[in-house]
Formats: structure tokens, C-alpha cells, sequence
């Protein structure tokens, strides 16, 4: 869940009325902002291509942009794309500039700079960089069509990268990013603090520690099966750290497994959400390394089992990976949020209360916005 420090927007954010514009910013430095951009949907970003947990799943994300009044060239460019709280009918003071600087204003045409009085303190809210694979033109609308850099994942990779000494994990994460041109976070060996089933954290009340267990391993390219996607690889490593990856709101690739709960749901902001009868708890793995190996820890039923694919995997690496995710519990839920927080990442866990007043924990494993003036979500 992305930090908002202004605590005016955040109080805006959770409040029952506001007004929200779609803020453009292409790579040669053109801006499309305000009421430019009526409308804008975003295609589900996933964790996992079944919308429920999965184990190495690399979803691209996209949205579906209508530009009016903007003559350009699309196609191939990269855009970064924000929202922003709209105080309508504000004044352009210099006040209102000072936030900006001479360089990122020249990029503004005149008729732009009276909508930036209407950003509230100054506060964009990224939500992801993208590339224009569609641009279809109709007058003076523009429909675009956006996705991240893990829609160009299925191209094979290019195993030469791979020297027959071999590499570690990291450096074949690494090469697989690099043939997509993307840059990654400081990416973790595994899912970071130990959590019981509500999400506190285990053993830091007495003051002790965890050390767990490497999730680094070697690949050689024999190793590699003919005819590999970079999405492939980058599957393999993230389901070897027990995680998901996924671009993040900056563009960078990201390796993440299910945070504790970051909120709780405001009931009159979400309609009634369809709820699974009890939770869900993972109670083993399964991993099919190749047609004639398949590994396996944990129990087999009395829960969820997860299975998944991946041709480097070992005994004692599938073995961390089930300490790591085991007894992870959720519930299963769709809903419709009246109010969309952009805030929200998947990978999120949010908290509904129940009439009963029970807590249910929902992982975030399918986000997608609609934008027209105001901000709706499915989650």
C-alpha cells in the first residue's frame, strides 16, 4: 500500500466526496493533464492468472486511456500515469508553483498550467509506467491501450546470457530483466517477517530473531529448458522464494508474497462482498520439476495445496518455501469498492468485518480501477 505523508490527502482519500483527474507525463517530457482524460480502466492487475494465491505467477498490467484534444504520436511511447485529488474552480497562484520546478513547468502548454491549482497540495499519486501498444483515433479522441513491460514477458529468452560456469538465481533474474529492459527493486530472499494467521508478527515480543533459510541457488544452462520465456524465468526464481512478481508503480520489477493487513474496509465505501464460507489455510506444496520428477512437502489435504512448476527446484529448496507460506490463511472474496483507493497494491491484505464482527483477511490478488471523475474498484 503506498505512504501518503500529507495528511490532507489522506483525509481526502477516505472521505466520502471527492473528485479525482488522471495526470499524463510521456518520456520526451509532453504532459496531458486535467479534463483531458475523462476516462480510464485498468486491466485486472493479478497475482496469479486464476485471480486466487499462486506461487510464481508474472502478471503484466495495463490500462485503457481516452485522450481528448492531445495530437501526438503514440505508439511505442512509454507514459507515466498518476491521479490526483481535484479541488475544481482553484486559482493558479504562484503559491500554487512553487512546488514545481522551471523545468517540469516548460513542459506544460499555457491552457495547462491553470489545472495544476487544483492538485491538492501538490500531491500526485503514481500509479504505474506504461507502453502505449495500441492508439486507435477518432476526431479528436484518442483510445489508448497501455500495459507494463511484463506484457512484452513471452519473448524467448536468450540463454547465452548464461555462461556454462552457470549463475545464481539473482544474476538470471537479473539477465531476464535486462532482455526486457526492465530494472528491479532491491529484491529479498524470502518473504521477509514471520506472521501467525491475522498477520502479527511472531517472536519480536521477545526479542528474538530469525534467520531463514537461503533461497539463492545455482542454473546452468542445461538446466534451462529449449525455448524459455523471460516471464518463465522470472516465474521460476519467484516461485523459489515463495513470491509473485509483478512491475511496480515506478516501473521497477517486483518479487512480493501477501503483506499483513494494511486496512480495514470502510463498509459504506464497498458493496456487500461475496464472501467464501470459511478460510483458506496452506497446508503443503507441489512442484513438478520435469516430466518424471515431481517434489512434494507438507500435508496433502485437510486445505489448500499449491502446485506449480519449476525446473531448478530441490527438496530442501521447495522445503524453505513451505516454512516460509505455511499456515497462511485467508478468505476467498469479490468485491465492488464504490470508493476505489489508489493506494492499493495487490499483494495487499485488507481486513472486512463481518456483521458478526469476525475479521476476514483478503489477500488483494485482482485490482482493477474505473475512472470517469470519480474512482470505483474491483477487488
Amino acid at each position: 500500500m503506498l505512504t501518503i505523508q500529507n495528511e490532507a490527502v489522506v483525509r481526502r482519500i477516505e472521505s466520502l466526496c471527492r473528485t479525482w483527474r488522471v495526470w499524463i507525463e510521456t518520456e520526451d517530457g509532453e504532459t496531458v493533464t486535467g479534463e483531458a482524460v475523462m476516462d480510464a480502466r485498468s486491466t485486472a492487475q493479478s497475482t496469479a492468472d486464476a485471480e486466487d494465491i499462486e506461487l510464481g505467477a508474472v502478471c503484466a498490467a495495463g490500462w485503457n486511456v481516452k485522450v481528448y484534444g492531445a495530437d501526438s504520436s503514440w505508439l511505442g511511447k512509454e507514459l507515466k500515469m498518476s491521479f490526483y485529488l481535484a479541488e475544481p474552480g482553484s486559482l493558479t497562484t504562484y503559491s500554487t508553483l512553487t512546488p514545481y520546478t522551471h523545468e517540469y513547468l516548460s513542459h506544460l502548454k499555457v491552457d495547462q498550467i491553470p489545472y495544476l491549482a487544483e492538485i491538492l497540495e501538490g500531491e500526485l499519486i503514481p500509479m504505474g509506467v506504461f507502453t502505449v501498444v495500441k492508439a486507435l483515433r477518432n476526431g479528436e479522441l484518442w483510445e489508448l491501450t497501455l500495459y507494463d513491460k511484463l506484457y512484452f514477458a513471452d519473448k524467448t529468452f536468450d540463454k547465452s546470457a548464461v555462461p556454462p560456469t552457470g549463475m545464481r538465481a539473482a544474476e538470471l533474474e537479473q539477465a531476464a530483466l535486462s532482455q526486457l529492459g526492465l530494472e528491479s527493486e532491491a529484491l529479498g530472499g524470502g518473504s521477509g517477517e514471520l506472521c501467525d494467521s491475522e498477520g502479527r508478527a511472531l517472536l519480536t515480543s521477545q526479542g528474538l530473531s530469525l534467520v531463514t533459510a537461503s533461497f539463492d541457488f545455482f542454473v546452468y544452462p542445461s538446466q534451462i529448458p529449449e525455448g524459455s520465456s523471460c516471464r518463465q524465468i522470472l516465474s521460476w526464481v519467484a516461485s523459489a522464494h515463495g513470491q509473485f512478481g509483478c512491475v511496480d508503480r515506478f516501473g521497477k520489477y517486483d518479487r512480493r508474497w501477501y503483506s499483513r493487513p494494511v486496512k480495514t474496509l470502510d463498509p459504506d465505501t464497498i458493496d456487500l462482498p461475496t464472501l467464501s464460507e470459511k478460510p483458506n489455510t496452506i497446508v503443503g506444496v507441489v512442484c513438478r520439476v520435469d516430466d518424471s520428477t515431481t517434489l512434494s512437502f507438507g500435508r496433502m489435504s485437510g486445505g489448500r495445496v499449491l502446485e506449480f512448476e519449476n525446473p531448478f527446484m530441490t527438496a530442501d529448496l521447495l522445503r524453505s518455501i513451505f516454512t516460509q507460506i505455511k499456515n497462511y490463511t485467508w478468505y476467498t472474496a469479490q468485491m465492488y469498492m464504490r470508493l476505489g483507493d489508489p493506494r492499493f497494491d495487490i499483494g495487499d491484505t485488507l481486513t472486512y468485518k463481518s456483521e458478526s464482527g469476525a475479521g476476514c483477511s483478503i489477500p488483494v490478488t485482482s485490482l482493477a480501477y474505473r475512472f470517469d471523475g470519480g474512482l470505483s474498484a474491483d477487488i
